[in-house]
């Protein structure tokens, strides 16, 4: 079992460091006025979204065992068998993705006789690639 890590984009990182930063100096200000116990479900809303804004950034991950690519991203998962994978090229497509960089990978697969495919942007594409016994197509 190989597992990858997804690239992250500065601009992806910038963006979250800075709404975190928005959100804790609203905290902040909530609590210099006393407002904090007085607004709980505000409170916990902010917190909340502080750890949702994160979640990715920790979470996001391939793994390639034996007979299946799984990708997790959240509270989301796909499992693809990699005798369903058709194809692996290179794309910076902005659709939304379990990818966290716009240095992805189009993962071209069939499920149940339908032509699917999934966004990733491992750090290692090379590796990656190697671990499905796949060739990226030009």
């Amino acid at each position: 079992m190989q597992k990858f890590r997804s690239k992250k984009e500065w601009w992806v990182l910038a963006f979250i460091v800075c709404m975190t930063g928005l959100i804790i100096q609203l905290l902040v200000t909530m609590q210099a006025k006393g407002n904090i116990a007085a607004y709980p479900v505000h409170t916990a809303t902010y917190v909340i979204t502080v750890f949702i804004l994160w979640w990715p950034i920790f979470n996001t991950r391939y793994i390639v065992d034996e007979k299946y690519l799984t990708i997790h991203c959240m509270f989301l998962t796909w499992k693809i068998q990699l005798t369903d994978i058709q194809r692996i090229s290179k794309t910076n497509n902005s659709v939304a993705s379990p990818a966290l960089s716009l240095d992805r990978l189009k993962v071209e697969y069939t499920k149940n006789g339908e032509n699917k495919f999934i966004l990733v942007s491992p750090k290692q594409q090379k590796a990656f690639c190697d671990a499905l016994n796949m060739q990226l197509a030009p």
